[in-house]
């Protein structure tokens, strides 16, 4: 079943150059009643002029920081920590409805707009941006799962099923029970030839990971007690998706 959108998904608001979107009202345009804050992202502090409302509106964080009790009072942050790129391509969502990376080209290129899109998705959990973190994750399952429909060849991998390192950085920076944890795991439990894993290097980099380690095991002890495909046909990428909270709060369970 596909998922209902998200209520609070953004609609075009202004492009990307400053010029007002054709589709917005006059309320929408006014300075008045939709302030700019100021957010200088990463240790450049590379400024970046967002509409308040549009940011309060979709994540709890910045709804905190610049509305609750303890809000910026002078209307600017410094996020120094961040990523600049990622957070480029959170703006430009936040704008026009989608992150602009697309999981074309040679296998080098791929490799990089995957790393771009995990960012992407780290940095919208962070700020517990969940419409955003959905739409990335549908362009990581319906990728994976396009690749595993033209491969068919046994032990082939799919070119854009995360990579090792990637798998490192996702742990590194999510915690337990994280969709795109579930999702790197499901790609290495049904998507990747089983005899990879007799092969001495994999066996090292899975003793010097151990929580990734066990979840695999996890997954595969699910898949060999009959567990479902996930990437299956007739799947869709639902079971790796994050309910917001008008949906009925989070489904990291």
């Amino acid at each position: 079943m596909k998922r209902k959108r998200d209520s609070a998904r953004p609609r075009q608001i202004i492009d990307l150059d400053g010029s007002p979107s054709p589709e917005l009202d006059d309320d929408n345009l006014r300075f008045g009643n939709n302030p700019i804050v100021v957010l200088n992202v990463g240790p450049n502090k590379t400024r970046f002029d967002v509409h308040k409302r549009q940011l309060c509106e979709l994540s709890p964080f910045f709804q905190a920081a610049f509305n609750g009790q303890f809000r910026e009072q002078a209307g600017s942050m410094d996020l120094v920590e961040d990523d600049v790129h990622a957070f480029e391509h959170f703006v430009r969502w936040l704008y026009q409805g989608n992150v602009g990376i697309h999981l074309e080209g040679e296998i080098d290129l791929l490799r990089v707009r995957l790393r771009e899109l995990y960012n992407v998705y780290l940095l919208a959990d962070k700020y517990n941006v969940s419409p955003l973190k959905n739409d990335i994750m549908e362009i990581l399952f319906d990728a994976v799962k396009a690749d595993r429909v033209k491969s068919r060849n046994k032990g082939v991998l799919c070119p854009r099923r995360p990579r090792k390192h990637d798998m490192e950085h996702v742990y590194s920076n999510t915690v337990q029970c994280s969709p795109l944890r579930k999702f790197v795991i499901a790609c290495y439990t049904w998507l990747v030839n089983l005899q990879c894993y007799t092969d001495g290097s994999f066996s090292d980099w899975l003793r010097r990971n151990p929580e990734i380690a066990t979840d695999l095991a996890i997954g595969f002890a699910s898949r060999l007690q009959g567990g479902k495909d996930p990437f299956a046909k007739g799947q869709d990428a639902s079971v790796f998706l994050e309910l917001s909270e008008s949906d009925g709060g989070s489904d990291q369970t």
